[in-house]
């Protein structure tokens, strides 16, 4: 039985960015949208966790990118549940040109939990989810926690208050538009330079309409850290690491 879920899908002008690439919120809204697929081929999907007053939220978020597609090429994407540790859902994602599985665009592992809609409480039952779905394949290690190395300066990086486009049928900010929020921080003459290689965010707290989000960036060059808070709490931290364009000078 394949336990791999999969689309083809061609990359939209809408999707892509100033250089013509899929852009990092598009590509993780496939991401997500295909992990809603997976988890209802594997029995425990959206609309059946609703009915029983639950959701998937995503806790961790690792994508590493090879190399990204462009506006008006095809590719695959992949997804299957890894395991399940505890609370956490372990779920894998490749990304490949049609026939070109062994050369991927992206790899991909991601950590969920079900949670209960009325008190956000953890579900650490199955309801109904098939746990011999499981395929024991990894693209990436399982997600872990992000530390910024204590060295790190962060600088204010301006604010975001949540608008009602930010908002999905959960009612918090979209998961994706942390991604967006973290690449805007970063300035045009570095964004059309450099390319996202790897991608990795750790969701604590959910955002909610209104409430306006601080942004604290740092790094190097290389690798930039974006934390958001809410007062003293921290919502998210992301880390992003980027690659010059070929044709670039080397930064550190």
């Amino acid at each position: 039985m394949n336990l791999k879920v999969q689309e083809q899908f061609e990359v939209k002008s809408y999707e892509t960015d100033a250089c013509r690439r899929l852009k990092p919120f598009f590509l993780q809204s496939h991401v997500q949208e295909m992990a809603y697929r997976g988890s209802k081929f594997c029995g425990a999907g959206y609309e059946l966790l609703r009915s029983q007053g639950f959701f998937w939220a995503l806790n961790r978020m690792h994508l590493h990118i090879l190399d990204w597609p462009l506006w008006g090429e095809e590719v695959v994407l992949q997804t299957w549940s890894r395991a399940k540790a505890g609370p956490l859902w372990h779920r894998n994602f490749k990304m490949f040109r049609p026939g070109a599985e062994d050369s991927p665009l992206m790899l991909g592992t991601s950590a969920w939990t079900m949670l209960n809609l009325a008190d956000r409480s953890i579900c650490r039952e199955d309801n109904g989810f098939n746990q011999a779905y499981h395929l024991a394949e990894d693209t990436l290690p399982f997600c872990g926690k992000i530390v910024i190395p204590a060295e790190t300066v962060m600088e204010d990086a301006g604010s975001h208050t949540v608008a009602f486009s930010d908002l999905d049928s959960n009612a918090h900010a979209n998961n994706c538009m942390y991604t967006q929020w973290a690449v805007d921080t970063l300035p045009l003459d570095y964004l059309t330079t450099h390319e996202l290689r790897d991608l990795q965010i750790c969701y604590y707290r959910e955002l909610h309409y209104g409430e306006t989000v601080l942004f604290q960036l740092g790094g190097t060059e290389g690798k930039r850290y974006l934390r958001g808070m809410v007062g003293d709490t921290v919502c998210f931290v992301v880390e992003m690491e980027f690659a010059p364009l070929p044709g670039q000078p080397l930064t550190a």
